[in-house]
């Protein structure tokens, strides 16, 4: 029997917020769910690109659906949340003890509606925002969007726009002659190459690279540096990755926390987990696995992290950082950014140009539904 995949991640949804508000931290069920998740996870990876004509609407719900069956494991099996306690049961990368159980818990254990209030709240913090299990490095929310309801929602509707125009922008803006000519897949390789690439295809590298959503936002943050980007990137820093990594090193092969191999191991392994649930996205955008490139992108990030630190060691060691005059940060910033630039260039295409290919080889390709361009264009004449 067959269905539409869109039921994958409500059916995902539903049954993750429902075991995680109304089970125990212990019980059995919540291992028993695994594998039920795991075939709505499977079933949506391999019929996206079926039922869903647009290749990124169908990387969307696959990657919606994957990110929430990962999320499932880390809230309801590795950290154990639960609603008696309202929190997880087990310490994880966070290290914060759970909370007792309070009073309005108490009094609200029997209602339905709290306890599946709690699961859905569960299964939507992906990040945790403002609890005291919030992931590293997440930007603090200015104070007058803080202080305001009514503002917050302006800025966040205002943010939905603009990113709408933004991809909009994107999409009208894509030539297919300059993707046949840049952005196909023999185009990957640069140093194997390097003889036959030009500044033009250099810049139209970096150009794509900056592409990124998540790249636009790390520059606009001041983030200069591989380390920091990442660390920023939505893909990376979340709770799940943090929690799976931090479950594989410390639970099952035991290494102590705090030194320099097993800062390098975990950092290696959340590229190695993200790789491969990209992997799975571009599966489920129709990309054939052979094609893909994400496993090569996020492989090769550690060799950049390492690179920086080989780099910083070589002026810092042994001695603490003096401040550095206003001048002289800038040139810094300049310089990792162009660093930043250039490592991107030179890493991205593997991922970014199958998934270019592939929008490009699509009658109805790009994100969004209806292009306010195309119509202002059509009212001017």
């Amino acid at each position: 029997m067959t269905y539409h995949p869109l039921l994958d991640p409500i059916a995902v949804l539903v049954l993750s917020s429902t075991i995680v508000g109304f089970t125990p931290a212990r019980s059995l069920s919540r291992i028993a769910c695994v594998p039920v998740l795991a075939t709505f996870t499977w079933h949506c990876v391999l019929n996206s690109p079926v039922y869903i004509a647009r290749s990124a609407w169908a990387s969307a719900v696959g990657g919606y659906t994957i990110s929430s069956f990962l999320h499932y494991l880390d809230v309801a099996v590795l950290s154990g949340w639960s609603f008696d306690i309202h929190g997880p049961s087990r310490n994880t990368f966070e290290q914060k003890s759970p909370r007792t159980r309070n009073s309005a818990a108490k009094k609200s254990r029997w209602l339905v509606l709290q306890r599946l209030k709690f699961g859905l709240a569960v299964f939507f913090s992906w990040r945790f925002v403002n609890t005291p299990h919030q992931v590293r490095n997440l930007p603090q929310l200015d104070g007058r969007l803080r202080a305001s309801r009514a503002r917050f929602l302006c800025h966040t509707v205002l943010t939905i726009v603009v990113c709408y125009l933004l991809l909009d922008i994107m999409d009208s803006s894509s030539d297919a002659e300059v993707s046949a000519k840049f952005y196909t897949p023999d185009k990957v390789g640069l140093f194997s190459r390097f003889a036959e690439v030009s500044l033009e295809e250099l810049a139209m590298r970096l150009f794509a690279a900056l592409g990124l959503c998540t790249g636009l936002i790390a520059f606009q943050r001041g983030v200069y540096n591989v380390a920091a980007f990442f660390c920023v990137a939505t893909c990376i820093n979340t709770h799940r990755l943090n929690a799976m990594s931090d479950f594989l090193l410390h639970d099952v092969l035991r290494l102590p926390k705090g030194t320099k191999m097993v800062r390098y191991l975990r950092i290696s392994l959340i590229f190695l987990l993200s790789g491969i649930m990209h992997v799975a996205i571009d599966v489920a955008s129709g990309i054939p696995l052979q094609r893909s490139g994400a496993m090569k992108f996020f492989s090769i990030q550690p060799l950049g992290v390492f690179i920086e630190d080989m780099f910083l060691s070589m002026f810092h060691a042994g001695s603490e950082r003096p401040p550095l005059p206003k001048s002289l940060r800038l040139w810094r910033r300049c310089a990792g950014w162009a660093w930043l630039g250039l490592w991107m260039a030179w890493t991205a295409p593997a991922y970014l140009y199958p998934i270019m290919a592939q929008e490009e080889s699509e009658e109805n390709g790009g994100v969004v539904p209806l292009s306010v361009l195309t119509y202002v264009k059509s009212v001017l004449g």
